[in-house]
């Protein structure tokens, strides 16, 4: 495929994302009284909606700790400051860019730049990443038990049954030599056979990680408490908005949103974050305007926080640009 093909390709996958946020919210919106949704934001307490603010920063300190102790574990050593700097930075274009993983390149590219070290560099993130996965998981199928009386709904069984099964799909497909092998027949198949060698590099860079079994458990360890911080902060935004959602209902339908969310079928997971913050809230007393209302503001929330990583890249490229 040419480069040309591959931009209008992009392009046209850009175009088909945005169609499907702009309709996923033009139809909920079409549905929600927005004179309740205006009454709840002019309701706002803005001192918890603030404190909602600092926590989802303090998380995302949490993730850098994270970040750094996988690089450590491979001999990779930067100054905390800077993987600050860069996670924020990867916020940011993991909103801004059509991807869902832009951010990760931005970082992984950063870091490989520093370091020389390209596949250790983005096998950190994907392992982080797949920790931040296995820790939701984790929580959903654990909070689905006390729940699942209340809520009764079939869907959210097979919702976290399948990503249960997902998980468990990915790290085996990581892990296992056989699967490896039917992997790159089918990148061969469509056409991508050019990156055998980069992605067999990145393949055994994560394989390695699993000689780091402390680094791991740590991983997750931190996983869970980013988890349990990202629901509570989910939880102070319905107490902002003075929403009488019980806390544990959080533990079962957060997670829940954030794989859904991850589809990439959408800009960013709108639309899809907000149809199933609709769909799961609604089953416990919850009318549409709160439930949208709440991931509405949950986005303006990362939305917000993302912002500073896009002044960290903008005086970090002023920086180089001036070095140069």
């Amino acid at each position: 495929m040419s480069a040309t093909d591959r931009s209008t390709a992009k392009t046209w996958q850009f175009g088909l994302k945005l169609i499907v946020s702009i309709g996923l919210l033009a139809l909920l919106v079409s549905r929600t009284d927005l004179r309740a949704i205006g009454t709840l934001f002019r309701s706002l307490h803005i001192p918890i909606f603030f404190g909602s603010i600092l926590l989802y920063l303090l998380a995302q300190l949490l993730s850098t700790i994270r970040w750094r102790c996988l690089l450590r574990a491979e001999k990779i050593y930067l100054p905390f400051w800077r993987l600050i700097l860069l996670y924020f930075e990867g916020m940011f274009f993991n909103l801004m860019l059509p991807t869902a993983i832009g951010g990760d390149l931005v970082r992984g590219y950063q870091v490989s730049r520093l370091t020389e070290r390209r596949e250790a560099s983005l096998a950190s993130i994907l392992v982080e990443r797949l920790s931040g996965f296995a820790a939701l998981t984790i929580i959903a199928c654990i909070a689905i038990i006390p729940a699942y009386t209340h809520v009764n709904d079939p869907l959210v069984i097979w919702l976290t049954a399948g990503s249960a099964a997902g998980m468990v799909a990915l790290i085996a497909s990581l892990l296992s030599d056989r699967l490896q092998v039917v992997f790159f027949r089918l990148l061969h198949g469509v056409g991508l056979g050019r990156f055998h060698d980069t992605v067999h590099r990145l393949y055994e860079a994560v394989q390695q990680y699993w000689t780091h079994r402390s680094t791991l458990l740590l991983a997750l360890g931190l996983s869970l408490v980013l988890q349990s911080l990202v629901i509570t902060i989910f939880y102070l935004i319905s107490r902002a908005l003075n929403l009488p959602v019980p806390f544990r209902y959080f533990f079962l339908f957060v997670p829940l949103i954030s794989v859904i969310s991850m589809l990439p079928i959408s800009i960013a997971g709108l639309g899809l974050r907000e149809g199933s913050a609709v769909y799961l809230f609604t089953k416990v007393g919850l009318d549409t305007a709160g439930a949208l209302s709440l991931s509405l503001l949950w986005f303006a929330v990362t939305a917000l926080c993302s912002g500073l990583g896009g002044i960290v890249f903008l005086v970090g490229h002023s920086q180089r640009q001036m070095d140069e």
